[in-house]
């Protein structure tokens, strides 16, 4: 038990000491090359590069602490484990060496098997839900290697780009270089950089929703109202892309408990994926009803543009999954919005389910008209 206590120490150490080496070890690099380039470079593009390079060192910062708290769940579990078997094991040896008043055994080696069975079969289910448990800590380690990965590969694109472009401000003579010219690569440079924002945003709100703690901030709502609300204000791009935007409810006002900031972000992100990705659609539909034996109501975000792959339907709601075969970052998703939309949707006790053929794509969520425990 010492061993492990005395691991998961050094192990802390060992993170915190990661990212303040990180932080300090980036800003000095940082502050070394902004004094060697000072002459040559604007206020604003110095503005620009501490504020994209502080946003890595953030999210940096963020994983290590995603690690280290993953961490502590892992060690305390087992430092749990370890002491329930010393335990059982120093109660056997105190049990068998017990004596009556004439010296004699307490109790034999038969009576001791009778009585320990039970406690030994609570003990197995003990450990086997440790066992399970620690299977868990350590699928979630996976989860956060791969959730490393994929945010590390998704920030370092519009990262190199950004670089890239200032790059060619700051190098090129100001004999060649134009006003049009720079106008184009700083807009270009705020472009990655927006995507960047995007995904530090989405990444904050996932880890939000799937804490343990999150709460919902429980209250009655109108939802066909919410609904005829965001479906007017997603009119104007939806007709710029030629694509009609309406809401239908029955009935005309559905009362719910719930979260409607929640519930907001989750339909505003349906919207949204159907006016980016739902190619050669003309129209979007939202519609809700009652189903009054349940006592839920049903909304469907619908939409007729170019159905979704088969094969990539049961995965759309998994963490940084998108439908492109490259992690290209072309139609500016993160990966993130629909993983978030499950986690809301779940948190309210309801369920969401897609259904996509060469006529329908259509989100379907299920939520309890009253508050869930």
């Amino acid at each position: 038990m010492k061993h492990n206590t005395l691991e998961w120490v050094v192990f802390t150490l060992k993170s915190v000491v990661s990212a303040l080496f990180f932080v300090f070890a980036f800003y000095g690099v940082m502050g070394l090359w902004l004094l060697t380039q000072q002459a040559t470079l604007t206020q604003a593009t110095l503005t620009s590069v501490w504020t994209q390079h502080t946003l890595a060192a953030i999210l940096a910062a963020v994983v290590t602490l995603i690690g280290w708290v993953l961490s502590v769940r892992y060690f305390h579990t087992q430092l749990q484990l370890t002491s329930l078997t010393q335990a059982v094991n120093e109660l056997g040896v105190q049990v068998k060496n017990a004596k009556d008043m004439d010296g004699n055994p307490a109790v034999t080696d038969l009576k001791l098997g009778r009585r320990l069975r039970p406690m030994a079969k609570s003990v197995d289910d003990l450990y086997m839900a440790a066992q399970n448990a620690m299977e868990e800590e350590r699928d979630i380690e996976r989860s956060k290697d791969e959730m490393i990965t994929n945010v590390s590969h998704d920030l370092r694109t519009p990262l190199t780009s950004i670089l890239g472009y200032l790059g060619l401000i700051v190098n090129d003579s100001p004999q060649t270089l134009t006003v049009e010219d720079a106008k184009q690569y700083a807009t270009t440079a705020f472009s990655k950089a927006q995507q960047m924002k995007s995904l530090v945003e989405d990444l904050f709100d996932y880890t939000q929703v799937k804490q343990v703690d999150f709460k919902l901030r429980w209250a009655p709502l109108d939802l066909a109202a919410l609904l005829q609300q965001l479906s007017a204000s997603y009119e104007l791009e939806a007709k710029q892309k030629d694509v009609v935007i309406s809401a239908v409810t029955n009935p005309k006002r559905i009362e719910m408990i719930g979260d409607p900031d929640q519930l907001a972000r989750v339909f505003m992100n349906l919207i949204s994926n159907a006016l980016k990705y739902g190619k050669n659609a003309t129209f979007i539909r939202l519609s809700a009803k009652i189903i009054e034996d349940e006592n839920v109501v049903e909304v469907r975000v619908t939409n007729n543009g170019d159905p979704i792959p088969a094969d990539s339907i049961d995965r759309l709601f998994d963490r940084f999954y998108r439908v492109e075969s490259s992690r290209n970052t072309g139609t500016g998703g993160t990966g993130l919005g629909l993983a978030i939309v499950s986690s809301v949707v779940e948190a309210h006790g309801g369920t969401i389910e897609v259904t996509s053929d060469p006529e329908l794509t259509s989100f379907i969520i299920r939520l309890p008209l009253q508050e869930t425990e």
